[in-house]
C-alpha cells in the first residue's frame, strides 16, 4: 500500500501521523531533487523535532479528538472543528469546557483575555412623558418653535400616536429632535440627531 501526501501540509501531516501512531511534522525544509536513496527513519536514532511544538488547535482551542470530531480532521467555516456524527451532546460539552476552563490550560499561543473594562456608564434616567409633552406643546404654540409641523416631525421619527405616552424610545426620539431644535438646526439635522440619540 502506498500513501501519498503533500509534507508541507500540517492537516496531512497530523492525519499520516495518526495513522502511523507517531507524532510527525511538516517538511519544512527546502526541497531537493530525488538523488539520494530513502532513508528510514528509527526512533531511537533519528534527531527529532524540538517538543515546543503544539498540535493543530481549532478556534476554541480545542485539539483534535477522534471521538467527538469527526475524521479525517476538518474544520467549519468558523475555524472549529467539525463535529462527528452522534456525537453533538459531548462535542458541544467539550467545547463548552474549552472555552470556559481556566486559563492556565491555555495553549502558549493562544491570547490572553484582557481583564474586563469599566463598567459601562448608568443608562440615563427615562424621560417623563408630562415633561417631553409640556415642552413640545410650547414650541407649537411658538411661530418659531419647531421647524416643521408635528406630522412631518412623527413621521420623521417613526412615532406612533397609540403608545406615545409609554414608548420611551419615541419619547427619548422626540425630546432629542427638541433638543436639537434649541441648538438652531434645521428639520434634517434634528431628525439624524434624534434617531442616532
Amino acid at each position: 500500500m502506498q500513501i501519498t501526501f503533500d509534507p508541507h501540509n500540517v492537516q496531512e501531516c497530523a492525519t499520516i501521523a495518526r495513522l502511523l501512531g507517531t507524532t510527525a511534522q511538516p517538511d519544512t525544509a527546502t526541497e531537493q531533487p530525488d538523488t539520494a536513496p530513502a532513508q528510514t527513519a528509527e526512533p531511537d536514532t533519528a534527531p527529532t523535532q524540538p517538543e515546543t511544538a503544539q498540535p493543530e488547535t481549532d478556534c476554541h482551542g480545542m485539539t483534535h479528538d477522534d471521538a467527538i470530531h469527526s475524521t479525517p480532521a476538518s474544520k467549519n467555516a468558523d475555524g472549529s472543528w467539525r463535529a462527528k456524527r452522534g456525537q453533538k451532546e459531548a462535542y458541544e460539552a467539550a467545547i463548552a469546557a474549552a472555552t470556559q476552563g481556566p486559563a492556565e490550560s491555555a495553549p502558549a499561543s493562544m491570547p490572553m483575555p484582557q481583564p474586563a473594562s469599566a463598567a459601562p456608564a448608568t443608562p440615563p434616567a427615562p424621560i417623563d412623558y408630562n415633561t417631553m409633552a409640556e415642552r413640545f406643546m410650547a414650541k407649537m404654540a411658538d411661530p418659531d418653535g419647531l421647524p416643521a409641523e408635528y406630522e412631518a416631525i412623527y413621521t420623521a421619527l417613526s412615532i406612533g400616536y397609540d403608545d406615545l405616552e409609554t414608548n420611551q424610545t419615541s419619547i427619548a426620539r422626540l425630546s432629542a429632535y427638541m433638543d436639537s431644535v434649541d441648538e438652531g438646526n434645521d428639520h434634517d439635522e434634528c431628525v439624524r440627531h434624534a434617531m442616532s440619540a
